[in-house]
């Protein structure tokens, strides 16, 4: 599995507008959550940086624990088709909505972690941006077990229609929006049959 693959205009455009239309209505019913990685009195348990903000989320789950459970399954359906990885299981899709938070560090970014720990398989995680917004997502060099500093590897720009694929060891961050403009993005978790390391594997 290659650590970071990203492709532009991963769907067609008429299949870019409709998701921006979907995600950007009011038809969706979205979950507020008070931190986008940690949840109330949760141990933190991924290394961080100087300029982590857990800032406030908010998400529509749409497929989890081998079954959907969001009637906007088939519509993503195009973008999981677009991941270059022949997918051995779906674990859970996503949708992340993040909006502005006045944050006093210019350089501030989510926290880092990895979107599952206790996998024994290799992991692909995905992310497609669903519309043209601010707030990069940044790829540390580092994987799931490291304990020390990190560096960065990689920042994203979200950019509709892009659709960034990676190894879901790989420690990575999100962010809040720099204008009023939401940001939103789609999260893919998948074991696929390429060779990896499995996060098991990284940590010992």
């Amino acid at each position: 599995m290659q650590d970071v693959i990203v492709i532009d205009q991963a769907v067609p455009k008429v299949i870019q507008d409709m998701l921006e239309n979907v995600a950007l209505g009011d038809k969706i019913p979205w979950m507020r959550n008070g931190g986008a990685t940690y949840g109330d009195n949760a141990a933190k348990i991924f290394p961080t940086t100087a300029s982590a903000v857990d800032a406030q989320q908010f998400t529509h789950l749409v497929f989890d624990s081998k079954q959907p459970v969001s009637q906007l399954f088939p519509v993503l359906l195009p973008v999981l088709t677009a991941i270059p990885y022949t997918i051995k299981q779906l674990i859970r899709i996503k949708m992340n909505l993040g909006v502005y938070a006045d944050l006093a560090n210019p350089d501030a970014h989510g926290m880092p972690h990895v979107d599952f720990t206790e996998i024994k398989e290799p992991l692909m995680t995905a992310i497609y941006y669903v519309n043209d917004a601010t707030g990069d997502t940044i790829l540390f060099d580092q994987r799931f077990g490291h304990k020390g500093a990190l560096t960065v590897r990689t920042r994203i720009a979200p950019k509709k229609g892009r659709l960034v694929v990676f190894d879901g060891g790989l420690l990575h961050a999100g962010n809040t929006p720099r204008t009023n403009r939401p940001r939103v993005n789609i999260n893919f978790n998948a074991f696929v049959y390429e060779g990896a390391q499995t996060l098991e594997q990284a940590a010992a």
